[in-house]
Order: structure tokens, then C-alpha cells, then sequence
């Protein structure tokens, strides 16, 4: 049926390629002059790509200058022909995407009759341009050993950008072009916005490997046409078909013996282990298949030199398991004794809380920290008896909070990739030209799971999250004269997220025995740390009862651009205008059935009802289920966010002189106010009576926008190209950028269209609210007739709002770039560049809703009364958080870069470069909440190296053809020799990167602080510096790494002490620089060629062959009662992401 449907959207592309057009990324441009040198007018230029004699046409004008544009890379042939002169043909023209080639021709007297044939390569010199990229072939990329041929890759490949963490290829979420954000890279495929328009979900299109003829990455001083980037992107070109049939047919994939365990996997993938007696799965395979050429339909019609088509199909199956390391309750903590052999802390029993004749709180110890089997809830009990965990398989560290690191499975599962690719091209004269283009993805396949047994107890396990996104463009060429030129194109991208819960509408509230709750999902039970003396890292949750709701979001982006391009004299101009249409339709069901909490119930108590610090356990609060929050959602709308840019550009490429050439532009957008398509949208009013308290401070629904629409974008580019010598060109130039906004967050601005009623204890009463088994209040949403709803609770501290300041506007980005170009030879290039960038403006969203973090430190007892209701002092006490999104943000990166590239001879391509950057931010992304040590105060205190920084980078990639075989230099002649020893091919990629830097937070803390909303705690820093090794990592860690009690630290403790009472702590942000990649790709293929036109290719692919393995960073945050904990890596990278475990793969390919 998904076939169907699929074959059936390609017939209505090609269908509609008969009405729209093609859409190419290419420039011919040149002088045309006389033996005396002197410019010649009207000389007649024809454009021929040879594979499909697809032709273009201009004429010199006065000042000789002709430009032929809209040209889709390929090999051509450029003709010259001028009265009197004999003609002129340059032939073996390898024309690139983005490319502005210069082909100057002097013409000598004679007849036309008479011609000067020349073929040569085109120089590898950028003499028309001042941005900068690195340019990929599809084929090249193809024949590169990158994991699931995910095309983002090519990213990897090209100077200017840096990973945060191990870049995921199917994401752009990990990738930083040109310093900035990732959500800032622009995705361009055949011409078309590619990018999600949720700009935080880092989806964008994933075109078919097969079917990519180039990709090139641009950095920045970047023409005006080109916007919705941050300073850099991604533009891909997708192959046509030409005048012969041409196809593949491979398969590539492994077993687990190809698979090797990761570095803390205690078991080989073969080995019988806990839950699995015959090993675990891990296969992977990976077919695909193209097919290209003309269209022809016997007796009816001959597309030969007009009508073409490629189609490319991929598909991925993988079973794998990567090792994760977890806690999973002990069956002494399943019988109640948290004791932990005497680690334990101090337990309370919450049912004896009281307050005493002075006003003080107590609470009564509970002996030896061990909760009495009969004082089980009933609820809990049942839990219990269900045994939803898996039991503890590795000794793991004891703490005094709990187990740590007691479980270490092989999470296995299950993934489905279905790719397919499509483009037809139309050529009606030399004049006009058309084309189609169609991507599809869709991917499956059910959530990993964890440490839970019952798939309906988790949030995982057993969940199924199908994705699916189309990319569909359009597009017309057409020439009016020798000098001008009209595109026009369309474009449509699609996404779909869905994500599918086993335990939605089984009624396990009346099973597990809670009354008064909806039937709709499993309870989730868990906690939140109420102040900064939160303990047990990782153990805020039961152990992962954790369930989500039931969701469906679509994400649709609607395009239409016009070009328009003219030469006038020196000056080669285009202008062009674009609207881009943003749609979403968001499904969320919420949270009916409740998430229920017990930190803090078993702590002791301070007088004035804090929780004493270093006392209290979570999952003792669960077992005698004492709730002391109750949190109940349910959305009433459906979010339909919408949002539109309206860009207009010029450009003009001014031929100063022969040797210089400026690039001059203006590009102007704006962008439509935040709205929704039926005025259902939600914003904070600090003037507006709250109906909910009566005090200022309110959220509102404002009928039309949130923001005001902005009409100062204005983006100068400028830049230039200088050609002194044959061999040498400096270019360089500025340019400024627009950030789109967009949609920055899924239900962002969307308060009160979810019902939310909560069911907590006022300000400073630490009394259990219920017990689980007696079940909360009955639950009743206050649903007014537009679906709004407001809050319903006495406890403000769970209400939160989203506000959205009036003047939000879209920030910008400066960009300036230098570079040196020396071509030592025909093939060979090399470059110095200096790149830089500073993001003005950035959206961000802070937390406004807080004191500042030195709150009452010249008041004993006003700093007392803070402490004890924090919620009371806050500038809104109606609301919890308070999240201001606003023009706040600010980034700098400077960056010095040396290339060589060798373009294909003599059997080699090589591209290496090595950069020295440094990124600086106070904030890595526009999504989600950004925090700080003194939000409140001075935020710029943030500012520091950004998450994303890799100081140095060095990356070479080669293809080498062994020079030995059929059409080789050596063994040219012998066939029989040829089969064995001829047709090798080795493709190698090295990466050297230093680390990601991070931080440190703290816990278990003897002091008392205000809660963490107000300011990012961090520890203390003792030491006059701290770092870790950068390399070699496998073997600091010493040889128990199977063991997290007995593995050596890579950071020493003994650097960090508590900060002192109601103070942040002075360990700044991103201070140690984390674990470097040292990750090699090999590939060796041999080649079988018989029948002349086929080819059979065994291929071998061998990621991380000499085992450099992808760390994590290791834990950082410093627990003052279990040192023990500080400063070990447990985890590194499994197969999808860059640096993973080692993988071999094996490949068989036809081709035709």
C-alpha cells in the first residue's frame, strides 16, 4: 500500500514536469575578444551538456561580457562564433554546483567554416565569487565509507564547521556551520528550503545517496539570493537521467560478527548473556537501487535530448543492541531497607509530620532508614508485586542515595528506513526548460527499552514513533533574449511525527487501585527537586515509571521563488522575490491520568519546613505512598501555529576589470507576527489582573499576533574577487543574515489550552497532600466555551507561562570572510582562509520569574522567609517559571583555516584541511530555556566558550584508484590479471578534533541554597585549573571498565568544594575541554567491468578500524557524600553517530 501511494505521488510529479520547470545552479561567464585583445559584440555562445544536449544561448555584449546561468552541473561544450572570426569550441567543461566558471576566449580571424577545438579542465580558482565553499560530487560521497550514506555527512567533509557532540548524520541537530546554531544551517534541495519549519527538531530532508550529483557547503559572504541561513548551508543537486539508460543494484550490510561491542559492553554481541541465552541481534542491511536515462515510450514517444528521469530507492533494516548503564532497584530496596550497609541517609516518616506549638515543623525518624513491608502502600505493593524492573545484573557503586550504575543491558532494537528519490527534466527549446523533483522518507520501528520489563510502565520501551517527510519541488526556466532570464519554482516539504503508547485507554489507575483517576494512561510517578538541596543524581524518577501521552504533529512549508537575471554591460543582475508559508498542526493528549510525586517526603525537616539536606530517598516515598504533588494535564486545541517570510533581493556581479569582479547585494525579508490559524495562541501580560489571583500578571489570548512584524531586515552583501595572476585570487567579503524564527519550540505560547489542575500543599507546608492508594481529589478542569482553562490549584509553584516579548524581532548574523587561493598545478588548489561571525540579537528564553541568587543577604531573616516559601517572594507568586523569549542572545567565532584540494587525476581525489576556531556564546540554542549562574542579575556572566567549540579540526578524505588493471597504467592489457590484481579502489576518511567543553554542577551539598530556577548552581573550583586527557582515554580508564566502582577518574574531586550557603559557586561555564575524536573510515572496492557497459564492484567498509573509540564526557556533577561517582566515563558512541564502535560492512553493486 506504501508503494502504491509513493508510485502513485511520482506519476503526478512527472505529470506535472510537463507544466513547471527546471531549476540549475551553475554560471558560464567570460570576455570575448579580438587577436588585438580588444572586446567583440555579438559573438553568438551555445551551451551544450553533453550527456542530454540540454543547450543554452547568450550573446556578447558591448563590452564583450556574455553570462549563460540556470546551467545544471555537468560536462559541456561552449561554442564561440562571431562574424569573421573562425568558431571557437571548449569542450571537457566540468561545471559544479555554485560555480561561477570563467571561460574567456580569443577569437582569430577566418570563416566559420574553420574551427579551433581546445579541451581542457576548467581552473579550480573562484575568480567570480567572494563566498566560500567546499564542493562534493555525488559519487565521490558514494564511494566514501559514511555510516547509513546519510547525506548530511558531506558536512564532515568541509571546513567551517564543528559537531556538538557526535553529529548524528539524520540530524542537523549536532552540526555548527560558521560558528552559529545548529537550527541556523539552511538545507537546499534542487533549489527548495529542505528544513523543518520547527526549528528545534533539527529535521530536515534526507535526499537518497545514490541519487546526489553534488553537495556543496557554503560559508560566509553569501550571495543575496540566498537566505533562511545563519552564514552557512547545505545545497544539494540532485542527478538527472541522460541520453543512455543507466543503473544500479547493491546491497550492503553486516552480521554481529562484522559488529563489534562497544568499549563498557561486557559481552560480545555473540555471547550468551543475562535475558538473552544466544547472544543479541545485530544485523544491518542496506539496499539500494537507481535507474536513469531518457523517457521513451515505444511508438508513441522519443525523449532523447529533451526528456529525462532518475529514480533512487534506499532502504534500511537494522537489529542491533548498544550497552546502556542504568540503576534498577535491589531487591533490598524492593523490601524497604535503604540502609545501603550503612551509607544510607536518615529516613522520616511523612505521616508524622507536624508543627509544634512554636510554629516549627518536625517529623519522626524511621529506624535503621528502613520503610516496614507493612506500611507499604497498596499501590506501590502492587507495583512491586508486578515487578516492572529488571533485576540489578552488575555490582555497581552503592551511594547513600541508592545503587548507581547496577544495571548494564544490551538495549536492542529495531529500526526500518524507506527512502526514494525522483527528478525529470524537460527541455522544450534552448529556451525554456522545465523540471520535477521528489523526495520521500519514512522511518520506523519501535523505541529502544530500557530497565523496564512491562513496556506499558515505561516511556521507551514499546513505544512506536513513525516519522515521515516529503520534499517536493517544482520549477521553470526561460530566457527572453541573449541577456536575461526568468526562474520560477514551487516547493512543498512535509513532515509527520506520531508517537503511539501501549498503556493509552487500558484503565491501569483502577488496576493498580488509585481512585479518582483517568483510565486514559499509566500514572507516572516521580519526582522534582523543590530546592538546592536536591540528592540522587539520576534517581528523581521511580526508577523510570515514567509515561508520556499519545502525539501527531505535522510540519508543512509551502514555497515560491522568482529570479530574475539580466546583463548589462559590465554588470551581471539579479534580482528575485520569495514567500515562504509555515503551517503546523500539533496533537497532544497531555498528562489525564497523572504524574505523581514523593521527593521530599522522607526528609528530614528544618523549622521552617525545608527538607534537611542529605536526608530523604524518592523511592522510599513511593513505597508508603505519600504524594506531595499531583499533576494532572489535558489539552482542549489542537496547536496550529503559521507563520510566513516575505524576501526580495539584487544582486549585481560588477566585472570591474577583467581581474576583478565585486559582488554587491541587498536582500530585505519580513517576517509575519507569531500567530495561529484560529487566533489560539497564549501570552504573559505583566499588567493584566490574573483572574486566578487577583495580582497583576496574567496570561492572556490576544486575538492577533504576539509580535510586532519587522520591516528594518535589511542584509547588505559585499564582497569582491581579485584575479592578479593566472595563479593567484583574493577574495573577500561581509554580509549580514536574518535568522528566521519561525517556530522555535513545539506548543510554544500555548498556556491554558492546556487544563491543568494541581494538587500540592500551599508554600511552606511539607505535609504529605494524600496517599497514593487513597487517590487524589477528583479531578476538575476548568474548561471555559473557547477551550481555554484556566489553572486550578492553590500551589503556584507547578503554574508556568510563556512570554513573548511584543518587539521579538529576527536577529542577525555578521559574516566576513578572507581567503587565499594559489592553484599550484592544473588539479591541485591551495587555500588559506579567515572566516568569522557574531550572532546580534539571537533569540532566547530566560526564566523572568526569580529572585536573584544573593536574595536577602543583608537580611537574616528576609533571606530566612525566601527559604522557607521561595514561591512567596517571587516577582509573580501566581506563576512558577515565567519563560521570556526575547532578542537577548549574542555569539562570536573567529576561525583560520589551510586546504589542499587535488581534483580526480591520475586515479586520486583529496580534499584535507586543518582549522583553528573558537566559538563563544551565551546560550547554544533558541530553543528551550537558557540558564545562567545570576540569570537575575547579569546574564552575561553565561558567556563562554559555547557547547559546540572545537578548537581544532583537521579532516582528510581521498578516493585513490590503484594504477594497476584495465584502462590503468600498469597491467592495462592482461584480462586475466585485470580479475585479480586490477580494479582496486581505496577510499579513506581521518578526523582529528579536539573535545566539546563542559561544566559542573554539584549535590548533596551540606549547605542550604535557594531552589535552582534561580541561578545554575555550580560547584566551587579549588584548583588553579582543571582538564582532563583528550586522547587516550581506553587506557586512563584502567582495566575494570565493566565496573564503575573500580574504573579510574579522568578529573580529580578533590578541585571542587560546596559553595558556601545561598551562594552559585564560582566553576564558570564550559571550563574543561572533553574527550577528542580520533576516528578513521576505510573503504576497499574491487571492480569486475565485462560487457563494456557493466560492472560489478565488491565492496569492504570499516568504520573506526583501529578502535578510537567516541567517549562521553565523563560524569560531572559533583556529589559531596559519593565522591566515588565523580569524574568516570561510562558510556560511549554506538553505531548511528560519528566516532561509533567499530562496524564492518560488506557490499555488492551492479551497474550498468
Amino acid at each position: 500500500m506504501l508503494l502504491k501511494r509513493e508510485i502513485t505521488s511520482l506519476l503526478f510529479v512527472s505529470a506535472l514536469c510537463l507544466l513547471h520547470a527546471q531549476v540549475n545552479t551553475g554560471t558560464i561567464t567570460g570576455t570575448v575578444t579580438d587577436p588585438s585583445g580588444a572586446v567583440t559584440p555579438n559573438v553568438r555562445v551555445t551551451v551544450v551538456q553533453t550527456e542530454t544536449n540540454f543547450e543554452s544561448r547568450a550573446v556578447t555584449n558591448s563590452e564583450g561580457l556574455y553570462r549563460v546561468q540556470s546551467l545544471q552541473p555537468g560536462i559541456y561544450r561552449v561554442t564561440f562564433e562571431g562574424e569573421g572570426f573562425k568558431r571557437v569550441v571548449r569542450t571537457g567543461l566540468d561545471l559544479h554546483t555554485g560555480d561561477v566558471v570563467p571561460v574567456n576566449v580569443r577569437l582569430e580571424v577566418g570563416q566559420l567554416t574553420e574551427s579551433i577545438q581546445v579541451t581542457a579542465n576548467g581552473t579550480l580558482l573562484e575568480t567570480e565569487t567572494s563566498a566560500s565553499g567546499s564542493l562534493t560530487e555525488g559519487d565521490t560521497l558514494y564511494k566514501m565509507p559514511l555510516y547509513q550514506r546519510y547525506v548530511l555527512n558531506a558536512l564532515n567533509l568541509n571546513p567551517g564547521m564543528t559537531m556538538s557532540g557526535y553529529a548524528y548524520g539524520g540530524s542537523l541537530g549536532g552540526f555548527n556551520v560558521a560558528g552559529q546554531r545548529s537550527s541556523g544551517t539552511a538545507v537546499f534541495e534542487d533549489g527548495v528550503l529542505g528544513n523543518d519549519p520547527q526549528s528545534s527538531s533539527g529535521t530536515d530532508i534526507k535526499p537518497v545517496e545514490n541519487s546526489v550529483d553534488e553537495v556543496k557547503v557554503l560559508t560566509g559572504t553569501l550571495p543575496a539570493e540566498y537566505g533562511h541561513s545563519t552564514g552557512g548551508l547545505l545545497t544539494v543537486v540532485k542527478k538527472g537521467g541522460t541520453n543512455g539508460f543507466h543503473g544500479t543494484a547493491a546491497d550492503l550490510g553486516r552480521t554481529r560478527t562484522l559488529t563489534h561491542r562497544q568499549f563498557f559492553n561486557l559481552y560480545k554481541t555473540s555471547d550468551p548473556q543475562p535475558g538473552a541465552p544466544n547472544g543479541v541481534p545485530a544485523w544491518f542491511m542496506q539496499p539500494d537501487a537507481s535507474v536513469s536515462g531518457p523517457v521513451v515510450l515505444p511508438h508513441i514517444y522519443n525523449g532523447r535530448n529533451k526528456t529525462f528521469f532518475f529514480f533512487g530507492y534506499q532502504k534500511l533494516i537494522e537489529k542491533k543492541s548498544a550497552a546502556f548503564t542504568s540503576q534498577t532497584p535491589t531487591p533490598d530496596l524492593l523490601n524497604g531497607d535503604f540502609s545501603f550497609g550503612g551509607l544510607g541517609v536518615p529516613l522520616y516518616d511523612p505521616l508524622t509530620t507536624r508543627q509544634l506549638a512554636d510554629g516549627t515543623w518536625t517529623r519522626d525518624p524511621l529506624p535503621g532508614s528502613i520503610v516496614p513491608k507493612n506500611r507499604f502502600d497498596p499501590v506501590a505493593a502492587k507495583i512491586i508485586a508486578l515487578n516492572p524492573w529488571l533485576p540489578p545484573n552488575t555490582p555497581g557503586s552503592l551511594t547513600s542515595s541508592g545503587p548507581v550504575s547496577n544495571f548494564t543491558w544490551a538495549s536492542k532494537s529495531r529500526t526500518f528506513f524507506e527512502d526514494y528519490s525522483q527528478r525529470v527534466d524537460q527541455q522544450f527549446n534552448s529556451n525554456f526548460k522545465l523540471y520535477g523533483s521528489y523526495t520521500y522518507n519514512h522511518q520506523g520501528g519501535l523505541q529502544r527499552p530500557t530497565s523496564i520489563a512491562i513496556p506499558a510502565f515505561d516511556g521507551a520501551n514499546g513505544i512506536l514513533t513513525p516519522f515521515t517527510q516529503r520534499n517536493l519541488s517544482l520549477g521553470a526556466t526561460k530566457l527572453f533574449g541573449p541577456t536575461a532570464l526568468n526562474e520560477v519554482r514551487l516547493g512543498y516539504y512535509r513532515a509527520r511525527n506520531d508517537t503511539i503508547v501501549p498503556s493509552y485507554n487500558q484503565n491501569w489507575a483502577s488496576t493498580l487501585g488509585i481512585p479518582n483517576d483517568s483510565p486514559l494512561l499509566m500514572p507516572s510517578f516521580s519526582g522534582t527537586a523543590a530546592s538546592g538541596n536536591s540528592t540522587a543524581p539520576g534517581l528523581n524518577t521511580a526508577y523510570g515509571l515514567t509515561v508520556p501521552g499519545p502525539s501527531r504533529t505535522v510540519r508543512e512549508t509551502l514555497s515560491f521563488r522568482d529570479d530574475f537575471s539580466k546583463m548589462v554591460g559590465r554588470h551581471a543582475l539579479k534580482a528575485g522575490y520569495e514567500v515562504l508559508y509555515f503551517k503546523g498542526n500539533y496533537f497532544q493528549l497531555g498528562q489525564p491520568s497523572g504524574v505523581f510525586q514523593f521527593d521530599n517526603m522522607t526528609a528530614g525537616l528544618q523549622p521552617n519546613g525545608q527538607p534537611v539536606p542529605n536526608t530523604g530517598n524518592l523511592f522510599a516515598g513511593f513505597e508508603l505512598g505519600s504524594v506531595r504533588q499531583a499533576n494532572f494535564s489535558l489539552y482542549t486545541a489542537t496547536w496550529l501555529p503559521r507563520d510566513s517570510i516575505h524576501s526580495l533581493y539584487l544582486q549585481d556581479d560588477w566585472k570591474v576589470t577583467p581581474t576583478l569582479t565585486l559582488n554587491l547585494g541587498l536582500r530585505w525579508s519580513t517576517e509575519s507576527p507569531y500567530h495561529s490559524a484560529h487566533g489560539q495562541l497564549s501570552n504573559f501580560d505583566p499588567t493584566v489582573v490574573d483572574p486566578v489571583s487577583g495580582k497583576l500578571g496574567a496570561i492572556v489570548h490576544p486575538a492577533g499576533g504576539l509580535n510586532n512584524r519587522s520591516l528594518r531586515n535589511f542584509q547588505p552583501r559585499i564582497g569582491g574577487a581579485w584575479h592578479p595572476a593566472e595563479k593567484w585570487v583574493f577574495r573577500g567579503g561581509f554580509g549580514i543574515n536574518t535568522v528566521d524564527i519561525r517556530f522555535p519550540n513545539a506548543l510554544q505560547q500555548f498556556d491554558e489550552y492546556q487544563a491543568q489542575v494541581v494538587q500540592q500543599r500551599a508554600p511552606g507546608d511539607p505535609r504529605p497532600l494524600f496517599q497514593l492508594s487513597q487517590g487524589p481529589s477528583p479531578v476538575q478542569y476548568n474548561i471555559q466555551p473557547n477551550n481555554t482553562a484556566t489553572y486550578v490549584g492553590t500551589n503556584f509553584g507547578s503554574r508556568s507561562a510563556n512570554w513573548m516579548d511584543g518587539n521579538l524581532h529576527p536577529g542577525y548574523v555578521m559574516n566576513w570572510n578572507t581567503t587565499v587561493e594559489y592553484q599550484i598545478s592544473t588539479n591541485n588548489l591551495l587555500k588559506l582562509m579567515y572566516q568569522g561571525s557574531a550572532g546580534v540579537h539571537l533569540v532566547e528564553s530566560w526564566n523572568y520569574n526569580l529572585f536573584p541568587t544573593d536574595f536577602g543577604a543583608d537580611n537574616p531573616s528576609l533571606r530566612a522567609a525566601a527559604f522557607a516559601a521561595p514561591q512567596n517572594y517571587l516577582p509573580f507568586t501566581q506563576f512558577g517559571s515565567i519563560n521570556y523569549m526575547s532578542n537577548t542572545g549574542h555569539s562570536t567565532w573567529h576561525s583560520g583555516t589551510i586546504q589542499f584540494q587535488k581534483r580526480y587525476s591520475q586515479g586520486i581525489v583529496l580534499n584535507t584541511f586543518y582549522t583553528f576556531s573558537k566559538a563563544l556564546d551565551d546560550c547554544d540554542s533558541d530553543s528551550g530555556t537558557c540558564s545562567g549562574v545570576a540569570p537575575k542579575t547579569n546574564r552575561n556572566l553565561n558567556k563562554a566558550r559555547a557547547g559546540y567549540d572545537r578548537r581544532h579540526v583537521f579532516v582528510t578524505n581521498v578516493v585513490y584508484e590503484l594504477p594497476v588493471g584495465k584502462g590503468r597504467h600498469f597491467v592495462n592489457h592482461n584480462r586475466a590479471l585485470d580479475y585479480v590484481i586490477g580494479g582496486w579502489e581505496l577510499a579513506w576518511v581521518e578526523s582529528v578534533e579536539t573535545g566539546n567543553p563542559f561544566g559542573f554542577s554539584f549535590t548533596n551539598s551540606p549547605n542550604n541554597y535557594f531552589p535552582s530556577s534561580m541561578g545554575n548552581y555550580v560547584p566551587n573550583l579549588t584548583c588553579s585549573g582543571i582538564s582532563m586527557p583528550g586522547y587516550g582515554l581506553g587506557s586512563k580508564i584502567g582495566g575494570a571498565r565493566f565496573n564503575q566502582a573500580l574504573e579510574n577518574p579522568v578529573l580529580d574531586v578533590n578541585c571542587f568544594a560546596p559553595p558556601a550557603a545561598f551562594t552559585v559557586g564560582n566553576a564558570g561555564r564550559n571550563i574543561v575541554t572533553g574527550p577528542g575524536i580520533l576516528y578513521s573510515q576505510a573503504s576497499l572496492k574491487k571492480n569486475f567491468a565485462f560487457k563494456e557497459r557493466w560492472n560489478l564492484q565488491l565492496r569492504f567498509d570499516y568504520q573506526n578500524p583501529f578502535h578510537n573509540w567516541g567517549f562521553n564526557n565523563p560524569s560531572n556533577q559533583v556529589d559531596f557524600r559519593n565522591p566515588q561517582l565523580f569524574g568516570k566515563i561510562t558510556g560511549d558512541q554506538t553505531t548511528a553517530s560519528f566516532a561509533g564502535q567499530p562496524l564492518m560492512n560488506l557490499m555488492l553493486r551492479l551497474s550498468w
